[in-house]
């Protein structure tokens, strides 16, 4: 389900400081961008293939590694628990990714991350091969690709805004949103059919995914060629904290990110309970797979609802719309019609991801200089963490001594309270888009 990262598409929008003006240091890392057309930018469109190649990749291994785990060793406690290990590390890394990510060389850190997560993939691939896989040796796996994802995450959000001019950040925001939701449909029919071949396969093109990923970073411009002024710019913000200092002095955003973190809990658990559901019901590898590409169409289909959802609801609305009809429509979990079924389910919960999402781009990732970009966006992709931690082990430990279907109606009362949560705060309901006339405010409320 939702796995909010904050790299969505959305109208142009320009975001000023509060005095109404761009700050000094945003004006001038816009003016280093040239104006070329997306189809001819070279740099974009090599990073466009490497981010295809990392999120086709990820989409593999949501299906592949607990399926793998469950054969293993029959325990959806412990393939949750894989889960929880890779956001864990996720979460743990945030603060020291954004950090280095603001004073370090990005395009070195971007390909050191990806050549790090398909090492530990081809670890895997060597391991099947010999017949000498363990649990423990996944569970390594998962903690250092999780690790690594916040520094490759945070690194390819910032590559994007370093070789696109501002008035074509929406359409190339729109093509990544095409191919995030395509590797989701892609990836998972992927894992079953290839899992269905051999349990190693899935593994050796998750490694090559994350390899490609790191030989098209080679294309993103070097910090190191980065003028004086820059380069001071870049280490005058602040320490590893300033990002969530930002974040937390804001009361819409701290329930913002609090609220989209619940949503990534009960979505992450939700996806283990499907994956359970399916096989305790005897389907196959390939039908987990399957519904997880009905899922993603969802997901496609709410990037065309971002504009006239923009224009519907005011961003505190839409905050709250998201969790309560999520939860609301998730308890159709229970019924069990097949993978058909739980995919075409968990795609209508998708069609509202895409504008929520967006949120965190105009509300937040638009409004801060380059200086303090990095710890903003990692410390985002931390709360969001947060959730993701705890997901996949709470649903472990449902499904294993409450039952799947007790498991769904538990869920989707989580994400009912974050609704509730949002709804109750003065904040959220006041919200209005940002450049947002008065007259038109007033006309809102």
């Amino acid at each position: 389900m939702a796995d909010l990262t904050g790299e969505e598409v959305t109208e142009a929008l320009a975001i000023p400081e509060a005095d109404g003006s761009p700050s000094a240091s945003v004006a001038a890392e816009e003016a280093e961008v040239p104006e070329t057309p997306l189809r001819r930018n070279r740099r974009f469109q090599a990073l466009w293939v490497g981010g295809a190649g990392a999120m086709l990749a990820f989409n593999i291994t949501t299906v592949a590694t607990p399926v793998l785990i469950l054969a293993l060793t029959g325990s959806a406690a412990r393939a949750g628990l894989y889960g929880f290990l890779d956001a864990a590390a996720s979460l743990a890394a945030g603060i020291p990714a954004g950090a280095l990510l603001d004073r370090g060389d990005r395009r070195s850190v971007l390909i050191a991350a990806e050549l790090l997560r398909a090492l530990a993939f081809g670890t895997i691939v060597l391991a099947l091969f010999l017949g000498h896989l363990t649990l423990v040796h996944l569970l390594v796996v998962a903690a250092l690709t999780g690790a690594a994802r916040p520094f490759s995450g945070g690194a390819r959000a910032l590559a994007t805004r370093a070789v696109v001019p501002p008035n074509q950040l929406t359409s190339a925001l729109t093509q990544e949103e095409v191919r995030t939701h395509s590797a989701a449909i892609i990836g998972p029919s992927a894992a079953g059919l290839l899992y269905a071949v051999s349990r190693t396969l899935p593994f050796v093109g998750i490694a090559l995914g994350y390899l490609l990923s790191a030989l098209c970073g080679l294309a993103v411009p070097s910090d190191r060629g980065r003028s004086g002024a820059a380069r001071r710019d870049r280490s005058a913000g602040g320490g590893p904290l300033e990002g969530i200092k930002r974040l937390l002095r804001n009361p819409l955003l701290r329930t913002c990110l609090f609220v989209l973190a619940v949503v990534n809990l009960s979505g992450s658990a939700v996806e283990l309970t499907v994956v359970v559901l399916i096989r305790s019901h005897g389907g196959s590898s390939a039908q987990v797979g399957f519904a997880f590409a009905v899922t993603a169409v969802g997901g496609l289909l709410g990037a065309a609802l971002v504009k006239p959802l923009h224009r519907l609801l005011r961003p505190g609305w839409l905050l709250v719309a998201l969790p309560g009809t999520v939860g609301v429509l998730s308890t159709a979990l229970a019924v069990p019609l097949g993978a058909w079924w739980y995919g075409a389910v968990m795609a209508v919960t998708m069609l509202g991801v895409p504008a929520t999402v967006v949120l965190l781009d105009i509300l937040i990732f638009r409004q801060v200089d380059d200086a303090v970009r990095g710890r903003t966006i990692s410390a985002t992709m931390t709360f969001l963490s947060a959730g993701s931690s705890l997901g996949p082990l709470a649903a472990g430990f449902a499904l294993q001594y409450l039952g799947a279907v007790p498991a769904v109606f538990l869920f989707s009362g989580t994400f009912g309270l974050g609704a509730v949560y949002a709804a109750a705060q003065r904040a959220v309901r006041r919200a209005q888009w940002p450049g947002a006339s008065a007259p038109a405010a007033q006309a809102a409320a």
